[in-house]
């Protein structure tokens, strides 16, 4: 069941004290307040909008002055949005458990991303977490290539929390980005063994040297870091056989957690998932008497991140809000097992930012905040208007489209849809008893392409090619 759930896009890259139900309304009310910002577009002040087209058009056969002096017409290249688009990546992960009443997990996973000015992005991360389950039912399993051999049947929900963490690196090619991920996985390696700053570790990295290798990334400090914790909770139920599988899933997560860099500017973010799906997927027979793989699956998520951020000084600068969302249907059946069926989930991601230059501008993010059930963001929700809250929770469609305009005169509004794709290998082997016990261990390759990239330049939504592969 974890097929899609750990091949969507982790980390849409912070404060405690808000409830699973209160996370559950970050996810919706972004949905909603990004889906009125995108309806209202074709609405917001037309007349400035069509003036600053025909300035556009004036400029370009060398007519007209500067457009940017035309209401709702900032120059062109103003609308760009200025977060490095993602054209492509892949990555793996690497996740372990051991269940002894409390469950241990931990995590390992690394992704290298096309970045669209042609640069690569390599990002490190790794997470901890202990949590209960409670269940009946076993499971004794091999997962290969995605594909699910054994026999069992389960059922059991867990929470567990989670703290993690990571870092990430600009390298002008996927090769450079490659050998900062070995290098450092060297580092690691010494860290472990001789420590980081010694007169035993010098020795180590000059017998390397001599020796033909290389210390040359081990000590690059990164562009970026973040940590991060949270909560996550699923409920499953299925059952195992040597032909197929039959299983259900839901679950709920949420984590809040800043990234940093070295220029000393940084973001605080509150992100949410959730999503349910199920499905039967397994070996069957022809009626000539052929071996045929079948999949019948239906999965769905939902995704929200709130972001704020902040000068070297540690003051807000800007609000951005993000929502995610894919729905799967995959019903399909092929001779050459799972390679043969395409499932690979699509994703769309809107986006809509806000500069926080004003009282007025800060006023406004607080009200997404607090429709949203977030009560309190470090300078941001300096105040709570109840009335106001009462009201933008029954009306959302018209906070979004405040926010809409607010986005088109001074911030930005763009969208982005992609597909993921993973294969899976593992190995799992429980009992449940009303407690779990047992352990697992799985390695998910996994790779994603952007196929649409679209922002508001003013006048409309408009394709930003250099962001699709």
């Amino acid at each position: 069941m974890r097929r899609w759930r750990k091949a969507r896009e982790r980390a849409l890259q912070g404060d405690a004290g808000i409830g699973t139900l209160e996370y559950v309304g970050v996810i919706t009310v972004a949905a909603v307040l990004i889906a009125a910002v995108v309806v209202s577009l074709t609405s917001m002040r037309p007349g400035d909008h069509a003036q600053a087209a025909m300035c556009r058009i004036m400029e370009a056969f060398g007519q007209g002055g500067d457009c940017s002096t035309v209401p709702g017409g900032r120059a062109p290249g103003d609308y760009v949005p200025p977060e490095e688009c993602v054209v492509s990546s892949n990555g793996r992960e690497e996740n372990g458990s051991i269940t002894v009443v409390v469950t241990l997990d931990s995590g390992e996973r690394w992704v290298i991303e096309q970045l669209g000015d042609g640069t690569y992005r390599l990002t490190r991360a790794a997470d901890v977490g202990v949590g209960m389950g409670v269940g009946v039912g076993f499971d004794v399993s091999v997962t290969n290539d995605g594909q699910t051999y054994g026999v069992g049947a389960t059922a059991d929900a867990s929470v567990s929390l989670v703290v993690g963490g990571g870092e990430s690196y600009i390298a002008k090619s996927a090769e450079e980005a490659k050998r900062i991920l070995d290098h450092k996985r060297n580092d690691d390696t010494k860290d472990f063994w001789f420590g980081d700053d010694n007169p035993l570790r010098d020795g180590v990295d000059w017998v390397n040297e001599e020796l033909g290798g290389s210390n040359e990334f081990e000590q690059l400090d990164p562009d970026e870091w973040f940590v991060e914790g949270g909560v996550e909770g699923e409920a499953s139920a299925g059952v195992n056989a040597i032909a197929g599988s039959v299983d259900a899933e839901a679950f709920l997560e949420a984590y809040v957690g800043r990234t940093n860099r070295k220029d000393g500017t940084s973001t605080d973010y509150l992100r949410a998932d959730m999503g349910i799906g199920g499905g039967l997927q397994g070996h069957g027979v022809t009626p000539t008497g052929n071996d045929i793989y079948q999949q019948f699956t239906l999965d769905g998520s939902m995704g929200a991140v709130m972001e704020v951020d902040r000068d070297e000084d540690g003051n807000p600068t800007a609000f951005r809000i993000r929502s995610v969302t894919s729905w799967d249907t995959v019903a399909d059946e092929s001779y050459s097992g799972p390679g043969g069926i395409d499932g690979d989930p699509s994703f769309t991601e809107r986006v809509v930012e806000i500069p926080l230059d004003s009282a007025a501008d800060r006023r406004l993010a607080t009200r997404v905040m607090h429709a949203a059930g977030v009560p309190y963001y470090p300078g941001i929700t300096d105040s709570v208007n109840v009335s106001q809250t009462v009201l933008d929770r029954f009306n959302p469609a018209d906070l979004g489209r405040e926010l809409g305009v607010a986005a088109a005169d001074r911030g930005y509004i763009y969208e982005q849809t992609y597909t993921t794709g993973s294969t899976e290998d593992g190995v799992n082997a429980q009992g449940k008893v009303g407690l779990e016990l047992g352990l697992s261990a799985e390695t998910i390759d996994s790779t994603r392409a952007t196929t649409d990239y679209r922002y508001f330049d003013g006048t409309g939504m408009v394709d930003r090619a250099e962001c699709v592969v």
